[in-house]
């Protein structure tokens, strides 16, 4: 079932920011939903800035809502859960395409798919994953995609070759490495996971292009309504405020999300939708 974690704006701790803003509706509260990667805890302190920038830009009440998982994050979207959504790239093009979403803004640089592993007793190749164990935050995220694809393509299969743990984040993937329970985790190349934690752990193996996490608005905004969220949300990215927030997703800017850059996604459609029925 899908879990709903209320956090607070400024000084407060978790529960619902108090003002109201133009962008939406003057009586209801905005309703931003965050990717399923990280503890509550963690996502609060992640988006602490954009929450406290969205309350004062707008001048209405936030909501910070957390699906516990991609498929349960997409059911959201199909029921238009979210006023604004921060997306993983191939579901924001799902939802664009399939639910008439609307694109805003894309994070940058682009990162890849990574394989991590402990740097002093991990597997020294690919070769040494069979019969071993991968941890994966979600079969469904984009970075397992483009990792199993490129793992297929080298005569390693899921199932076959090598099994596969599911955890509920990408700290938990990294703690199932460290404590033997996986030899090896799939992440991105940048972001996420703690900087010291990383110094001890080697990337064993390097996948393809990874585009940037995409702000999606509901279907419902209106044209006024858009061009105020991509404008405020370009504000942010520019604004020193936004250093942490994109340095903890291990990005540097964002960008208007082009047709050009969503149509790159286009090659996941398929698969992404069928993973996540």
């Amino acid at each position: 079932m899908f879990s709903r974690r209320h956090f607070l704006g400024v000084p407060a701790a978790m529960a619902m920011l108090g003002s109201r803003p133009a962008a939406l509706a003057a009586d209801k509260p905005m309703r931003l939903g965050t990717l399923p990667v990280v503890s509550t805890r963690t996502a609060y302190e992640i988006y602490h800035p954009l929450l406290a920038h969205l309350e004062k830009a707008f001048n209405q009440s936030v909501i910070l809502e957390t699906p516990p998982n991609f498929k349960a994050m997409y059911q959201r979207v199909q029921e238009n859960g979210f006023d604004l959504l921060v997306s993983p790239p191939h579901i924001a093009r799902l939802a664009q395409k399939k639910l008439g979403w609307h694109p805003l803004v894309m994070c940058q640089p682009e990162h890849h798919s990574v394989l991590l592993a402990m740097e002093a007793n991990g597997p020294a190749n690919l070769e040494a994953l069979r019969g071993g164990t991968l941890a994966v935050l979600d079969n469904s995220a984009l970075v397992a995609m483009i990792m199993m694809d490129a793992l297929s393509k080298r005569g390693l299969m899921m199932d076959r070759d090598f099994k596969v743990i599911e955890t509920r984040s990408y700290e938990s993937s990294q703690i199932a490495v460290k404590q033997g329970v996986a030899q090896a985790m799939i992440s991105r190349s940048q972001g996420f996971i703690d900087p010291n934690a990383r110094d001890r752990m080697k990337v064993l193996f390097e996948a393809g292009a990874l585009p940037g996490y995409v702000f999606i608005a509901a279907p419902a905004t209106s044209k006024d309504q858009l061009q105020n969220l991509r404008s405020e949300l370009l504000t942010f990215g520019a604004a020193p405020a936004a250093r942490p927030f994109l340095e903890k997703l291990g990005y540097d800017s964002v960008a208007v999300a082009t047709e050009d850059a969503m149509r790159r996604l286009d090659p996941y459609l398929a698969t992404t939708e069928s993973k996540l029925k």
